[in-house]
């Protein structure tokens, strides 16, 4: 008997995702280099660099308990895979990327471009399988239409990371309830949630969703078994994949679990035109960042996926685990929890919402029918959604919807105008190396750790000879370079602002980050 032919819809479904997701990294790639270095990028890279380099050099003895104290000694209480993926794209990258940074942050940013490509992909694939093309292709698309998460899969840290793992370990996970050999397939689950726990402490809000949803599906003693399954794995595997929790185990993992406690270093945020430690932030503060940083038109038809949803829950709860995960996160840091830079820890709940959004769009397409028209101008709507992308590239992270009235609304309201430094870009940076003299002094504000005005340095400013210092050098350097997180402005640096400055950086009519004479220059 003739084997049937493979069905059309499961192959179509397949090469769009690997199309959508290829095209969405291939976006980033060439993009790479647009953004400037952020606050923490050279935090993260530098680490996996060295992980890479005793590795190569020590071997198995790698796993000896003074290497393994020494190499994670740096920021040792976060988990190391994400570090990991930015040491190996940095070391393989630097061929290539090399020399564009002292640091080679720019080759460890192919790590989360290539992330985010496999994200598009994920989410494309599954939406494919569930619900059909039109949901799979709009679902994938969603993410690369949202300006903030767009620009972090750019960006040598670990938020891109997490969400792809966050995500497959959602996916992973309401899938095996759904397999017929449902413990082997959370065992299965379990491993791609131990990826996740092993990128950030994040990981662990995966617990009680799967727990909540396993129950609620199964229903019976199956749901221990299972559970047990998912848990062992990831479990083993993120205490075998971390090395430092190897030794003085009780110890490390209090620390560990301590990064979010009392001694840890507060941050400062501006929201609406007050200044708040991360803890004292206002308990709205995730609800409308995750309202106001995703495009209208987007926010639209995820809530016609979470409505059609809602109706069809009894026989297709499946969107629901999503929307529940994004309720999660959004409850989760209305709390006492810290809170900062706008949706960055919280970057989850936007992939997740892509999964409705591709829904609402589905049921969209529905009610147009054959009527091309009506067709064409969903078509037209959704790729008006790219605006915000485009417009404010490569300064992503600072892009409002019109909720807010864009950046100028945002600053009318006294909300952050950019957080993380990418607005000091290589043009900028390229502006003050033909400004200075060579051998002049520049000083970066703000700056939050030491790292991060040399990390910024480029090509031009080091064959120049010109140095950017931290802000501690900003009374005797002959120019500042100025970004707008003015919630770390100091007095010196609010009177600075107020002068004429020799250059912008603009988006929307908003100045993001400039280049001022420094206090020894000569005033006109």
């Amino acid at each position: 008997m003739a084997r049937p032919p493979a069905r059309p819809d499961a192959w179509t479904s397949n090469r769009i995702a690997w199309g959508l997701g290829a095209a969405a990294g291939l976006l980033v790639l060439l993009t790479l280099g647009d953004p400037g270095i952020t606050v923490d990028e050279p935090l993260d890279v530098r680490p996996g660099q060295a992980y890479v380099q005793a590795l190569w050099s020590r071997g198995w003895h790698f796993f000896d308990r003074a290497v393994v104290d020494r190499v994670f000694a740096d920021n040792a209480e976060h988990p190391p895979l994400g570090r990991w993926l930015l040491g190996i794209a940095s070391t393989l990258g630097e061929p290539f990327l090399g020399g564009l940074d002292p640091y080679s942050v720019h080759a460890g940013r192919l790590a989360p471009a290539l992330c985010f490509a496999a994200l598009v992909g994920l989410i494309t694939r599954e939406m494919g399988r569930r619900y059909g093309r039109a949901a799979g292709v709009v679902a994938g698309l969603a993410p690369v239409l949202m300006p903030r998460v767009f620009a972090h899969a750019h960006l040598a840290a670990l938020d891109t990371f997490l969400s792809l793992f966050w995500v497959w370990a959602l996916l992973a996970a309401a899938r095996a309830l759904e397999a017929r050999r449902t413990v082997v397939a959370m065992a299965g689950a379990g491993v791609v949630w131990g990826l996740a726990l092993l990128t950030k402490i994040h990981g662990w809000l995966l617990a009680p969703v799967v727990i909540t949803w396993t129950v609620l599906r199964l229903r019976s003693l199956r749901s221990v078994v299972a559970l047990a399954a998912w848990g062992i794995a990831g479990v083993a595997l993120f205490f075998t994949g971390w090395p430092w929790l190897w030794y003085d185990t009780s110890e490390r993992l209090w620390r560990y679990f301590g990064t979010a406690g009392a001694g840890r270093l507060v941050l400062h945020v501006q929201y609406f035109g007050q200044v708040y430690a991360d803890r004292d932030v206002p308990w709205h503060y995730p609800w409308f960042y995750f309202a106001a940083t995703v495009p209208i038109g987007l926010h639209a038809l995820g809530g016609l996926g979470l409505a059609a949803s809602w109706r069809r829950r009894r026989d297709d709860p499946f969107p629901l685990l999503s929307a529940a995960a994004i309720g999660l996160f959004l409850v989760l840091f209305s709390t006492n929890v810290p809170v900062y830079d706008g949706e960055r820890l919280f970057l989850v709940a936007f992939p997740l919402w892509a999964l409705l959004i591709g829904l609402g769009f589905r049921a969209a397409w529905t009610w147009a029918g054959p009527k091309a028209w009506r067709r064409w101008g969903l078509v037209g709507l959704l790729l008006a959604q790219g605006y915000g992308v485009v417009a404010l590239h490569p300064f992503g992270l600072s892009y409002y919807n019109a909720l807010v009235g864009g950046l100028p609304g945002a600053e009318r309201l006294g909300l952050e105008l950019t957080y993380w430094g990418d607005a000091v870009d290589a043009v900028l940076l390229d502006e003050l190396a033909g400004q200075a003299r060579p051998g002049q002094l520049a000083a970066m504000a703000p700056t939050l750790h030491h790292l991060q005005a040399p990390a910024a340095m480029t090509p031009e400013l080091l064959q120049r000879k010109i140095t950017l210092a931290d802000e501690s050098a900003l009374a005797k350097a002959d120019w500042v370079v100025l970004y707008r997180r003015s919630a770390y402005w100091n007095k010196d640096v609010r009177a600075l602002a107020r002068t004429r400055p020799t250059a912008l950086r603009t988006r929307q009519g908003i100045w993001l980050s400039g280049l001022w004479p420094g206090p020894t220059a000569p005033r006109p």
